[in-house]
């Protein structure tokens, strides 16, 4: 079902059209209503010269979607379609296939762009016509919009990396492939309402993303280099990236004194991603991508053994070796330490993922825990 809220050709504000590739906002609502709305003003509040421009809202069925009269101003063709399908994957087909635009920027129901993001990164497409993958950076703010700090948020994404520096970088497939540690120091690209990516690197690997219900930050990245002559990196934060207790990934696995993790579909789901991520870059991709994979997956893998307090001391030995061997891959400096915390694992994996899922206390004010990255 979908509502059409067709505009003309109007631009609003008084800016003029520039020439350049076409930009597709891909919004989703889930049941966040509380901060869906701080979204589509931020789209509203884009200014600066701009080439054309839609939107397409996809949200879950019971949540009713109110779009701002600011928003139906900027005279942009606009709509919103409800779906009810499970996973980041499919939920989006459906919004992807009703955007006909050059390039498909993502937008969580619960992060805002700074209001030059759409003309910032329209200049840079332009200056970049190769370019089949863009990855800005962030700010961070908790639940009621107060800002961050980089370090401290990034502690509570229980992160160590992913500040970007140095401007934009713009890679070749074989700057990847001769610099696989070198995402920890151009970014990172987690996080989907900070990526710009061609629209024909995704409605190539549809049926894949039809499948692939977590990890869709991850997943862009991948149809991005398959597709690509060329992939950005801009360290310039374009996008507020919000920590709050409601993030999907963390969810119930907020632990109390006494508890201990369960199996959840976190687990399931991303290991089950990943294996489409290893289809659709197998059949589409370079042959040394699949490593880049393979190494995600070892990671991951680690990753929810540990969230999850897996007691199976053989298996925790056999990750440890596994991600040893891709340590210098993506994130060397969170490969170490993974493979360290795990090798901890071994002797208390009770008390490692209880002190993984100690509260940082990052969103204080609104008296909720910090927040795992969705």
């Amino acid at each position: 079902m979908s509502e059409a809220l067709e505009g003309g050709s109007v631009l609003g504000r008084g800016e003029a059209a520039i020439d350049g590739p076409s930009l597709g906002i891909l919004m989703t609502v889930f049941h966040r209503a509380g901060f869906y709305r701080d979204a589509l003003e931020s789209v509203a509040a884009q200014s600066g010269s701009l080439p054309p421009v839609e939107l397409v809202v996809v949200s879950s069925s019971d949540m009713s979607v109110d779009v701002p009269a600011t928003l139906r101003a900027r005279g942009w063709k606009c709509q919103v379609l409800k779906n009810d399908s499970v996973g980041e994957g499919p939920f989006l087909a459906p919004g992807l296939e009703r955007l006909g635009s050059d390039f498909i920027l993502p937008l969580d129901d619960d992060d805002i762009w700074e209001p030059g993001r759409l003309a910032h990164v329209a200049e840079v497409l332009r200056q970049h016509p190769r370019a089949s993958y863009y990855h800005n950076g962030q700010s961070f703010v908790d639940a009621l919009g107060a800002p961050l700090p980089p370090d401290r948020a990034l502690r509570g994404l229980r992160r160590l990396s992913g500040v970007p520096q140095g401007g934009l970088r713009a890679l070749s497939r074989e700057d990847l492939r001769r610099h696989r540690g070198g995402l920890s120091r151009w970014g990172s690209v987690f996080n989907n309402s900070s990526v710009a990516i061609r629209r024909r690197a995704l409605t190539s690997c549809l049926d894949e993303l039809s499948r692939a219900e977590w990890l869709f930050d991850l997943f862009m990245f991948y149809a991005g280099v398959c597709d690509c002559e060329q992939v950005l990196f801009d360290s310039s934060p374009q996008t507020r990236y919000r920590i709050h207790a409601w993030n999907r990934s963390r969810g119930a696995q907020t632990l109390g004194r006494f508890e201990s993790a369960t199996p959840s579909r976190s687990r399931e789901g991303r290991l089950a991603t990943l294996g489409v991520l290893h289809e659709m870059v197998a059949r589409r991709g370079p042959s040394w991508l699949l490593d880049w994979v393979e190494h995600d997956q070892v990671y991951f893998d680690a990753l929810e053994a540990l969230r999850e307090g897996d007691s199976d001391r053989l298996e925790t030995a056999r990750r440890v070796g596994r991600l040893i061997r891709y340590v210098g891959y993506s994130d060397p400096l969170m490969n170490l330490v993974l493979s360290l915390t795990s090798l901890a694992q071994l002797a208390a994996p009770q008390l490692v993922s209880r002190a993984y899922w100690t509260k940082h206390g990052v969103d204080r004010r609104a008296g909720s825990p910090a927040s795992e990255a969705r």
